[in-house]
């Protein structure tokens, strides 16, 4: 199929996905949960891949790499927006250092779980793999909170510890990323002289921070809304296009650019503005071409699923017991404050595709693991989605800010209000 129309076509279910919403009337909190965490899109994704419709083959896939550039890219600057010293002055620092700690810990339980299964299975060196896989299991989402949330009207503290603990975490998981890309990076630059990790992350660090200057130095004069959005998408291009070219992650890249926006220019709030508009619709069509890339090559997958899933809630159930010996005197936390971080949303899903995308295998039997851990991270991410809000509302529950007898009947309002909540890449 003409990749054109592939693109108008991606649009176009973005653009109507983007409207779905359960505001009309009350649905049960699985089906909610569902449909919140764009399971109906991965289908759909999967439907018109390679193996059944085939209309995103292989070959369109290749050829919609700038539209990935683009849906990553996105992704990146939009959470980096979100590390202003605003933002992160909303709580004390010990708030902060629980949101890391717990985040590192989930990525050292995850690694160690992934390098016995590979040491004692596997002959093939997966480290990289094995780092990838690691670094998604940091990431947490607010927007299963924020359905909870609006679901039984919870306000309380540990409520908002939760919002703030979840916007933050995925920076541990994409700065993860872009340390194993610089780690294990393929290319050489000039001469045939090969860089070490550290000076491949100090480029990816540069690189980044050249694009959010730039960014600054052309909005010096406050542009108009139409040339802000054409200056926005320009940035995202070019930086997460000199990722791709240079073999690095794009959402460490473009994350490094956002932050660099967040804290420095005055438009800062309007550039967040122009990006959250066009979150669900590219939120949509990272499910669809996941779904589309999704190879179920291996029996592998069911077992490693089982591990990364039981690994990651075993690590963030201990991040939550860390947490609730570090935090405040004033805050009780319940001792399974942790499991409350079990969703992960999108930024996992768009760490996945950016690796598989990026990482070049040196031989034909690692292009196999690639597929077996794209798989393994989405279907344990849709695992770890639909069991969340069920395990928010019981810590939110033991923690005396929910009752569930004051069930959501006002839902059409508040969805309204909010609309698309649960639809947030975040």
């Amino acid at each position: 199929m003409n990749p054109l129309l592939v693109v108008l076509l991606l649009a176009l279910i973005g653009l109507l996905g983007a409207q779905l919403t359960f505001s009309r009337r009350q649905v049960p909190l699985g089906p909610r949960t569902f449909i919140a965490i764009g399971g109906p899109f991965l289908l759909l994704g999967f439907l018109l891949g390679p193996h059944l419709l085939r209309v995103l083959t292989p070959g369109t896939l290749r050829a919609l790499n700038p539209l990935l550039a683009l849906g990553l890219g996105w992704v990146g600057v939009l959470f980096g927006l979100q590390l202003d010293r605003a933002h992160l002055r909303q709580f004390p620092p010990r708030y902060l250092a629980i949101a890391w700690s717990q985040a590192a810990i989930a990525f050292g339980v995850v690694y160690i779980v992934g390098q016995l299964l590979t040491k004692a299975w596997f002959s093939l060196e997966l480290d990289a793999i094995v780092l990838a896989a690691a670094a998604t299991a940091c990431v947490s989402t607010p927007a299963a909170i924020a359905l909870i949330s609006n679901t039984y009207r919870t306000r309380g503290r540990i409520t908002r510890l939760l919002f703030y603990v979840t916007s933050l975490d995925a920076a541990v998981g994409i700065g993860a990323l872009g340390l194993t890309h610089a780690a294990y990076h393929t290319r050489l630059l000039g001469g045939g002289v090969a860089l070490s990790l550290v000076e491949w992350f100090v480029i990816s660090v540069l690189l980044g921070f050249f694009f959010g200057v730039l960014f600054l130095s052309l909005t010096r004069i406050r542009p108009r809304s139409q040339e802000l959005v054409l200056l926005l998408i320009g940035l995202v291009l070019f930086a997460a296009g000199a990722a791709f070219y240079l073999s690095l992650s794009p959402l460490f890249v473009c994350m490094i650019a956002g932050t660099v926006i967040g804290n420095l220019s005055p438009v800062r709030r309007r550039a967040y503005a122009a990006l959250s508009q066009w979150e669900q619709p590219i939120y949509i069509m990272l499910l669809v071409l996941a779904g589309a890339l999704l190879h179920f090559s291996s029996w592998w997958i069911v077992p490693l699923v089982a591990a990364y899933a039981a690994g990651r809630l075993l690590a963030k159930w201990i991040g939550g017991l860390v947490a609730s010996r570090a935090g405040p005197r004033d805050l009780a936390l319940p001792a399974s404050f942790g499991l409350a971080l079990t969703p992960q949303g999108g930024i996992s899903l768009a760490m996945a595709i950016s690796f598989v995308l990026i990482y070049v295998p040196m031989g034909s039997e690692p292009d196999a693991a690639l597929n077996v851990f794209f798989a393994t991270v989405v279907i344990a991410v849709g695992i770890s989605d639909l069991i969340g809000p069920f395990l928010i509302r019981g810590v939110l529950e033991r923690a005396g800010e929910l009752d569930r007898r004051v069930a959501h009947a006002g839902a059409a309002s508040d969805s309204n209000k909010g609309r698309g909540a649960a639809w947030r890449i975040r």
